[in-house]
């Protein structure tokens, strides 16, 4: 089995590089949005992000902007703010996306923590499998509900997921069949397993960062080269939204782009809050948080890895499932 390891890369110069060659490419490029959705609900004060990532706090935003948001950095520095911040990310995302579909398969280990009905949920962390064509997905968590598996295949099981929860329940209940965007499998998540991934994630990202180019007002942002994720170099790209008429869902996001995939490895996403303390006002008011590590490309996946009767998975499989 041929496998690949990403390698991280980087330099100093890269950020007034890359400033150079998008202003270039943008004169070419559609910005057509990518759908997805979700929505953040009341607000709960709830815990942080789990210390076992080791974010750092996210630097102070700029202080001031020029008009219609047109302000740069200079070309020797490592910040870039302002619209063309914005511009050069959606353009790293987009490239991102069409390269790393590229790669056939890749696992990683995913770490989640969602905001559901108003409340913030514990961190989440889930092995992952996914393959691009066809779009499939296997999942087992590590932690939260331990030992739940979960399957997907785009195409197959009259298009539903097949998943079995962990511990004794798992064992009462065996492998259930459910739809992707039904109550019973959203329930506890902001997004359905179709979305699941890097690709998606950025998607995702990217859908509302058009939506910011168009409109040109209404942010303050930032793009900093340097910066680390898990011990690889990153781009940190932070955007704050003057209000909830600009933006109902987000008040501020903080993405980490990974220098070589061009792919946000992780992303913490902050929503309106009430009666906030303003000085806990990030601790009370994350609503997304979604990172990858060990990322690992090209494991040479079959279908057999995102097949409920995989020997290796032990799942209770009805006899009666077509």
């Amino acid at each position: 089995m041929s496998r690949s390891r990403i390698v991280s890369t980087g330099g100093p110069n890269v950020l007034a590089l890359l400033v150079a060659c998008t202003a270039i490419t943008l004169a070419a490029s559609n910005f057509d949005p990518i759908n997805t959705g979700g929505s953040p609900g009341a607000l709960n004060a709830a815990s942080l992000t789990p210390a076992s990532l080791s974010l750092p706090p996210s630097p102070p935003m700029p202080q001031s902007a020029s008009e219609n948001g047109q302000s740069t950095a200079p070309a020797e520095s490592k910040h870039l703010s302002g619209i063309w911040a914005m511009r050069l990310s959606t353009e790293m995302l987009r490239r991102g996306c069409l390269a790393f579909r590229q790669h056939p398969d890749y696992s990683a280990v995913m770490t989640k923590q969602e905001r559901i009905g108003g409340s913030l949920g514990d961190s989440q962390t889930i092995e992952l499998k996914v393959r691009h064509d066809a779009f499939s997905a296997y999942m087992k968590w590590l932690t939260g509900d331990a030992g739940r598996q979960l399957i997907y295949v785009e195409g197959q099981n009259d298009g539903h997921l097949l998943v079995q929860p962990g511990g004794i329940k798992g064992r009462l209940t065996g492998v259930l069949s459910l739809e992707p965007t039904g109550a019973l499998a959203m329930a506890e998540c902001r997004y359905p397993v179709t979305k699941v991934g890097l690709v998606a994630l950025a998607e995702t990202v990217l859908e509302n960062q058009l939506g910011d180019v168009k409109r040109g007002t209404g942010f303050r942002c930032e793009l900093r080269d340097d910066q680390a994720f898990n011990g690889r170099p990153c781009f940190l790209f932070i955007v704050e939204y003057d209000s909830e008429k600009v933006n109902s869902v987000y008040r501020k996001s903080v993405l980490y782009i990974d220098k070589e995939l061009s792919l946000p490895i992780c992303v913490r996403n902050y929503t309106w809050g009430v009666d906030v303390d303003p000085e806990r006002m990030d601790d009370e008011t994350l609503v997304e948080l979604y990172a990858y590590t060990d990322i690992q490309t090209r494991r040479g996946f079959s279908d057999i890895d995102f097949d409920p009767e995989n020997p290796e998975y032990k799942l209770r499989v009805k006899k009666s499932r077509k």
